[in-house]
């Protein structure tokens, strides 16, 4: 037999030894699980991979996936936390974790997640998120030093930080437009006049959200926008950065 027959026979040999001796990891374990809708096995075998492959993000993800067919907030939370911390440009990730903490009343973790949100992320939230009375009760719920343990709408309206309607009404999951936000933050500032008046496209200067505004801008609360229509909805960016700078003044202390 020649030579050349010789050596695809030996190769032969080994390529089917390695098949047969090839020991499945536990990633590949919980993938064939989770693909039988095994969940609780599944996440076992991935949560061991993690533990020893803590940077492989894939196993996060469909840790996170086992979690929520096994109905584990908890488990999910933390899984979200774990690759929220790795900055990963997933808005999933993110927008997952500000669902579970306004879920759970953790105002102060979701303080803090739209705070340090990268750029990218932060324009994909304010693209999915719609800034309501409520979510801004909810932000400066998270941004005072007390632990509140009430409603965030009640605790807010009860520090006098969010006017009530003449009707009694909350209206918690009323749209913020740009005119109300700049209403609701100028009402927590001091009434101070402000040192620069710039023209508006479309706020008239004998407008009344023109003085407001220009104490906002004037303050470095929000940004100046020549351009900036009053009706649009206000972005949650800027009510946090707002919020922010409110904060550090101890205007929620």
């Amino acid at each position: 037999m020649p030579c050349r027959s010789y050596f695809l026979i030996i190769i032969f040999i080994f390529s089917s030894c390695a098949t047969l001796f090839h020991r499945e990891n536990d990633f590949e374990r919980g993938l064939k699980l989770y693909r039988n809708h095994q969940y609780g096995e599944a996440a076992g075998h991935f949560q061991a991979f993690h533990e020893q492959h803590p940077d492989h993000d894939s196993t996060l993800y469909y840790l996170f996936n086992c979690y929520k067919q096994l109905n584990r907030p908890e488990e999910q939370i933390a899984v979200l936390e774990t690759l929220a911390r790795r900055g990963l440009n997933d808005g999933n990730i993110y927008l997952n974790l500000i669902y579970y903490y306004r879920m759970y009343e953790r105002y102060g973790a979701l303080y803090g997640l739209l705070l340090d949100l990268s750029s990218p992320m932060e324009k994909i939230v304010d693209e999915h998120l719609i800034l309501t009375r409520r979510l801004f009760a909810e932000l400066i719920s998270g941004a005072t030093k007390h632990t509140v343990k009430s409603d965030p709408m009640v605790y807010v309206t009860s520090k006098d930080y969010l006017p009530i309607f003449p009707d009694g009404q909350l209206r918690s999951e009323d749209t913020l437009n740009w005119s109300k936000l700049v209403v609701l933050l100028d009402r927590l500032m001091a009434p101070e006049y402000p040192k620069n008046f710039f023209p508006m496209k479309h706020i008239p200067t004998k407008s009344y959200l023109y003085l407001p505004y220009m104490r906002l801008v004037d303050s470095d609360i929000i940004k100046f926008d020549p351009y900036l229509m009053p009706d649009e909805p206000a972005p949650v960016s800027t009510a946090i950065r707002a919020i922010e700078w409110l904060a550090k003044r101890g205007r929620f202390d």
